[in-house]
């Protein structure tokens, strides 16, 4: 089964909130609108990649049609779970971007479905203590100048 459903197959960041980093193969995403962030095993971290490249689900399904633990099914689910949390968006890009041989491969070899957690506990946190904006050229902290300045 290589469809995703019917619904969107392409997906694009919810906002410029949204900020992912990876360790160790394994995605963490931060939304700095709300301090919640978010942790992905090695398979759910591959698709975040893919998604945000620009494949499109319906790609990536008929390019792991077959395998165990990853399916159309599972690849949807999590696309529409990262919508639900406000990560991705649904998009209407028309052209899928190509699928790196390495995502095809760590998401045949998954023995279980792509997962995300989400956290808060750093949330206060996170939301006391803002990240500020760096200008490359100048350093950090700059302090942008105001209409009255």
């Amino acid at each position: 089964m290589t469809e995703c459903h019917g619904s969107a197959s392409a997906y694009s960041l919810a906002s410029p909130d949204i900020v992912s980093e990876e360790f160790e193969g394994e995605f963490v995403i931060l939304d700095l609108s709300c301090g919640k962030y978010y942790s992905m095993d090695p398979a759910a971290s591959v698709l975040w990649r893919a998604i945000v490249a620009g494949v499109h689900l319906q790609d990536l399904a008929a390019a792991v049609d077959g395998a165990p633990a990853v399916t159309a099914q599972s690849i949807h689910e999590f696309a529409e779970k990262l919508v639900s949390y406000g990560c991705l968006v649904r998009s209407d890009a028309q052209a899928s971007a190509p699928i790196d041989p390495a995502t095809i491969d760590t998401l045949r070899a998954s023995t279980t479905p792509p997962t995300v957690e989400m956290f808060d506990d750093l949330a206060d946190l996170i939301l006391a203590d803002p990240i500020h904006d760096v200008e490359e050229t100048a350093g950090w902290p700059i302090r942008k100048p105001t209409a009255a300045n």
